[in-house]
């Protein structure tokens, strides 16, 4: 990960609780570098970069969970009135299930049937838990777990969740997205439609594969940082540009 930008001449650094503003940094690119948000021991300065061919930074923490880091770094940098992506709209809008498939179809993009609720459903079905104190997803073939499952996704009934309807005979896959680029022949296009619906510069994509072919998209996992190939960082550098 490059480290924190190097800037040229004198650098003060403004502690403002969550918030450190450098001074004197290069400002070319639109502007000057954002100041960044920090969280607890770590700073994520490392993880914003520009985009000259869309004009905007980009969030490449790769977890755009509510409430984790990457959330208050956008929020920083939207305060600051300046382009971002993710906002923390787009965040939310992916992270929560059925928000997830909502947008995805009004974008035109192929999902599965789905529904809310916080205590029966019918298998075979994928699980996502919707509060902002769990995230877990369950796969569901059979009859005969489905209070089980419920009560614990739910946390006694209390949270809803999403279930998403499994065509017969279906698979459940996962693609690693990139900046709306995927190595996966198979997955590109899905890929260049999601970056274009989401705006998630880092994600993890899970679709369902149905037996004539068709790929329903169904939800997304973190894709942090740290986890990237070198060929997706080296994809990844040919787009943006770092700060220092």
């Amino acid at each position: 990960m490059p480290g924190v930008p190097a800037a040229p001449g004198k650098r003060t650094a403004l502690e403002d609780g969550l918030i450190i503003r450098f001074i004197g940094e290069k400002e070319d690119l639109n502007g000057s570098f954002p100041r960044l948000a920090t969280w607890g021991e770590e700073r994520l300065a490392g993880n914003v970069a520009y985009c000259p061919e869309g004009g905007f930074f980009v969030n490449l923490a790769g977890d755009y969970n509510y409430i984790e880091a990457a959330y208050y770094v956008s929020q920083d940098i939207e305060a600051e009135g300046r382009p971002v992506h993710p906002t923390c709209q787009e965040m939310l809008d992916a992270y929560v299930p059925p928000l997830f498939l909502e947008k995805a179809r009004l974008a035109g993009l192929p999902v599965p049937n789905y529904y809310v609720t916080n205590d029966f459903f019918e298998p075979p079905v994928i699980v996502d838990t919707i509060n902002p104190f769990m995230y877990r997803q369950m796969v569901v073939l059979k009859e005969g777990m489905q209070r089980r499952v419920a009560k614990s996704l739910t946390r006694n009934f209390t949270y809803a969740i999403c279930c998403q309807e499994l065509p017969e005979r279906a698979k459940v896959a996962y693609f690693r997205c990139v900046m709306g680029e995927c190595g996966a022949g198979r997955f590109r296009e899905a890929a260049r439609r999601f970056w274009e619906a989401f705006r998630l510069p880092l994600a993890e994509v899970r679709v369902i594969l149905a037996p004539g072919g068709e790929i329903l998209l169904s939800g997304v996992d973190p894709l942090p940082w740290k986890k990237l190939t070198p060929r997706e960082r080296a994809r990844l550098n040919r787009r943006v540009q770092w700060p220092g």
